[in-house]
């Protein structure tokens, strides 16, 4: 797990100035890259649309196995807190999702991912990686790797007394 790390100034190099919003990066301390998704259900989700609560946004593949291993773990975090989780998925074929979904009985958002534009505007360095979204839309969390209950937990914890 990784919470704090990188190159000084990394935002620099990682991110991106948008209109009205400001510099946006998937670092740590800067405002999470925003983006809008097809759901597995037809919806479409603004992760703009959801500031003023805690998110969590999730990467991962069913081919990953790590990221297999830490699902258990998100639905029963978002079971027990009811805060957001947004699955990105890593540009399956939609059925192969849905299906994969289906028999894990997993209820948070599965945003899928097809171009891979989500990917590209995280950086992604990796499956699973998991990035805590507080209610101002400041990314204060990112993990590398299976993520766990206490992990959310403590994550949440220190950005809402921060």
């Amino acid at each position: 797990m990784l919470v704090t790390g990188g190159l000084p100034n990394r935002a620099d190099y990682s991110g991106r100035v948008i209109e009205g919003l400001g510099r946006v990066a998937p670092e740590i301390g800067e405002i999470a890259p925003p983006f809008e998704q097809a759901t597995l259900t037809g919806d479409t989700i603004n992760l703009l649309d959801l500031r003023g609560e805690s998110v969590i946004v999730n990467f991962w593949a069913t081919w990953c196995t790590p990221c297999i291993a830490e699902m258990p773990a998100l639905q029963a975090f978002h079971d027990d807190s009811g805060i957001r989780i947004l699955g990105v998925n890593m540009a399956e074929q939609q059925f192969i999702v849905e299906q994969w979904i289906a028999a894990n009985l997993i209820t948070f958002d599965i945003l899928l991912d097809p171009q891979g534009q989500v990917i590209e505007d995280y950086r992604l360095r990796g499956q699973p990686s998991t990035y805590v979204i507080a209610p101002d839309g400041i990314i204060t969390h990112i993990f590398y790797g299976p993520v766990s209950m206490d992990d959310l937990r403590n994550a949440l914890i220190t950005h809402n007394n921060g």
